[in-house]
């Protein structure tokens, strides 16, 4: 069995090259609480994969698909995993460059049942989704 480290590497891999679902087949519990920061549009908590998924889909239409997500920091515990997560979009004229928190607590089959996210700049994420 692939460590959580692993796991989300391959998850992350997946939502770069816009493959959505696969991202969440690899890494999304179907009964998710994904919890998403600030005060954008996209703001609140995402309950269930779809839901989940949606947002992730979301961030791929806004930015034309011109979302990369790196891995750069991996804490791995027993139930959760903490992970420094590298951030660039592009959207029309407008760039995201951050670094986000990601935590996230696994359940027994391995996939995450709940997910924070945290920004180094919580303000530029709010400008950039609108």
């Amino acid at each position: 069995m692939a460590t959580k480290a692993e796991t989300l590497g391959e998850a992350m891999a997946a939502v770069t090259r816009g493959e959505v679902d696969r991202f969440g087949e690899i890494l999304l519990n179907d009964d998710i609480v994904w919890h998403w920061p600030g005060r954008s549009s996209m703001a609140g908590d995402y309950v269930g994969r779809e839901a989940a998924l949606g947002l992730i889909q979301g961030f791929h239409r806004l930015t034309g698909g011109r979302l990369q997500v790196q891995p750069v920091d991996i804490l791995e515990g027993r139930d959760y995993l903490m992970a420094f997560t590298h951030i660039t979009a592009e959207q029309d004229d407008r760039t995201l460059d951050v670094m986000m928190a990601d935590a996230m607590r696994f359940g027994p089959d391995g996939r995450v049942v709940e997910y924070w996210t945290l920004s180094n700049d919580q303000a530029a994420v709010d400008a950039f989704l609108g």
